[in-house]
């Protein structure tokens, strides 16, 4: 059936060479060819079968090396099965990773006609499409620039703009979702929705639960290659978050040092703050778009969120997360390192974290931002403060739901101008 995919005991492994293999010419002459030739495999997914239905959602989560992208790589046929087969039915195009194919000595329009080729549309096409591409990206006073002159979040809109204008039967979407302000990304996942509404079938990988939650008919978490669960989001994410949980709660020291935030707020084991403490969050600050500390801000303004973090014994990359909630709305926005494609430093290195959000689009109330840092599979959380730092939005409650975008109303009446 259009749209489908079937997945019949698939499997695909790599090959990894022994730790004390050769890592240089001159290695390789003083010691042989063979020494420390030894090839490992490993089995990145093995014996996994699942269908997806023509027109359904589906979101994979699990922790780093679970064999997520390995499978959204697998279905798109960018790699091929070592046992096993995928069927797929219809046309494929992929949000694998939103840079690819951007070449930065050329301009933003060349990109998106070079880039909408790539993916499967007509050069008359990708020119029918390209004005409303370019609306979408937001980016129509610098569109004619080479994009190395372009910031990170100009070139992801422009790559997430493109992605979103080609009209598959199956889209596949690799950890992109996190594009631009708030406003950006509430569109980005309003195209998505759209795709969902024509009846594409959609895999999207993330780490950004309620977007699963939210959108995905069904999900998928793997674990060490294999599924662990296969069912309604609420229930895989239950299930997945309670191990998560399990495991950071296990390495969370009864007795660990109360402490207290600058806000005033105190941090207690097991009650607001988890974690093994191998390394820790040493301290947030929340300030405004001048680099002050607020105590609250208005609707539609910047916010920047300013974490250190101490590294303790622990010398390796780490992932960390914000999550902005209330009482009414519940989560309300989720960002990690990960998901943004941002490669952090290895913690002994590692100095101020600041993410900036150019516009907050959320109505009035009372919010709290919960800081997380996991270790860089994702397995257990090193430190977690839950809702530790309050933060209250200001301004006329003129909406309902937890966001507020800019907007205007336009009226026309019959015979006169809109």
């Amino acid at each position: 059936m259009h749209g489908g995919i079937t997945i019949s005991d698939l499997g695909k492994r790599f090959r990894q060479r022994s730790a004390d293999a050769p890592k240089t010419a001159k290695e390789w002459l003083l010691r042989g060819w063979n020494s420390g030739a030894k090839k490992d495999h490993f089995w990145a997914l093995r014996n996994l079968s699942l269908d997806i239905r023509p027109g359904e959602m589906v979101g994979v989560i699990g922790h780093n090396g679970s064999g997520k992208s390995t499978l959204l790589r697998l279905i798109g046929g960018v790699m091929m099965p070592d046992e096993g087969q995928v069927e797929v039915n219809g046309r494929v195009s992929g949000l694998l990773t939103l840079n690819t194919g951007i070449h930065e000595d050329l301009s933003g329009r060349e990109n998106i006609i070079i880039n909408g080729v790539i993916a499967g549309l007509s050069r008359a096409e990708v020119k029918q499409k390209l004005d409303d591409i370019i609306d979408f990206a937001e980016l129509e006073p610098f569109i004619d620039n080479p994009v190395r002159t372009y910031s990170s979040g100009m070139k992801l809109r422009l790559g997430f703009a493109t992605a979103a204008h080609v009209e598959p039967d199956i889209l596949l979407i690799d950890e992109v979702l996190s594009v631009g302000d708030m406003a950006f990304q509430q569109k980005c996942l309003d195209r998505i929705d759209s795709f969902r509404k024509r009846g594409c079938t959609i895999v999207l990988i993330t780490h950004e639960l309620s977007h699963v939650e939210r959108l995905c008919d069904r999900a998928i978490w793997l674990d060490r290659g294999k599924i662990a669960a296969f069912d309604e989001p609420a229930l895989v994410i239950d299930t997945y978050r309670e191990a998560m949980s399990s495991e950071t709660r296990a390495r969370t020291a009864a007795h660990a040092k109360v402490e207290t935030t600058g806000g005033g707020v105190v941090l207690e084991p097991h009650k607001n703050r988890f974690g093994s403490l191998e390394a820790t969050i040493s301290a947030v600050r929340l300030l405004d778009g001048a680099g002050e500390d607020l105590e609250y801000l208005a609707t539609g303004d910047p916010l920047v969120v300013e974490i250190a973090c101490d590294a303790g014994s622990l010398q390796e990359t780490a992932i960390i997360s914000i999550t902005l909630s209330n009482e009414e709305h519940g989560d309300c926005l989720e960002i990690n390192s990960e998901g943004e494609g941002i490669v952090l430093p290895k913690l002994d290195q590692l100095g101020t974290v600041r993410l900036a959000i150019d516009r907050l689009d959320l109505a009035p109330g009372e919010y709290a931002l919960t800081v997380g840092l996991y270790k860089r599979d994702w397995s257990y959380a090193l430190d977690f403060h839950w809702r530790a730092y309050p933060l209250m939005v200001a301004g006329k409650p003129v909406a309902r739901g937890a966001i507020s975008p800019p907007r205007e109303w336009q009226v026309s009446q019959p015979g006169q101008a809109g």
